[in-house]
Parts: structure tokens; sequence; C-alpha cells
């Protein structure tokens, strides 16, 4: 039997209320995947008239010193969501690339496995 180590619950990000107009200058307040395969995202989304809210990983390239897009999920209602990115031990930030409605507010933890 395989054992899958999970670590305790972190802070993302909290308070997110506007999209995010480009993406990190920098890793700091990015989540280091290292020794890890996967980083779940606990999203926590309230808000105001809310239609959709477009979140994305971002991979951060060392060579480049650039940020790379990856997967992007769209949320269609308020309430808790989880997203499950295959992080291979990177080094990922969760950005708020869309939203459509009145106002949101976002607050995302993470876990590694």
């Amino acid at each position: 039997m395989t054992e899958i180590y999970v670590t305790q619950p972190g802070t993302h990000r909290t308070g997110v209320t506007a999209v995010d107009s480009a993406d990190p200058s920098d890793t700091s307040g990015a989540v280091d995947t290292k020794g890890y395969q996967e980083c779940r995202f606990d999203i926590t989304v309230s808000g105001t008239d809310f239609t959709s809210l477009e979140v994305q990983a971002l991979f951060w390239n060392s060579r480049q010193e650039k940020w790379m897009g990856g997967g992007k999920r769209t949320l269609t209602s308020t309430g808790q969501h989880a997203l499950v990115v295959d992080s291979r031990g990177a080094i990922i930030f969760l950005k708020v690339n869309a939203f459509v409605g009145t106002s949101f507010s976002l607050s995302a933890d993470y876990a590694l496995s």
C-alpha cells in the first residue's frame, strides 16, 4: 500500500476583491510544492450578483523568471470549491483572471500531497 502524505492547509490568498491585472512580479506569496506531486486549493468565494469567476494556476519558470499559465477553472457559484493542480514540485500561484457580477471576495488555502 502506498502512503500519501498531505500537509496541513496553509493560507495562500485572502480578501481578494478584484481581478488580478497582471501576473505577480515574483514568487513571494506563491506556493512552493517541492517534494510534492499535487496542490489542492480550497477556495471560498462570496459575492453580490455573482455570475462567474475564473481562476488559473500559474507555474514559475525559474530560467526565464516568468510565470507560465496553466489550467483554468470557472466557478459559477459562491461557496466552497476545491481545485487540484498537478504541480510536480513547481512553484505555483492561483490567479484570478475574470469576474462577472457586482462584487466578490475570494480566499484560498492550499494543501500539498
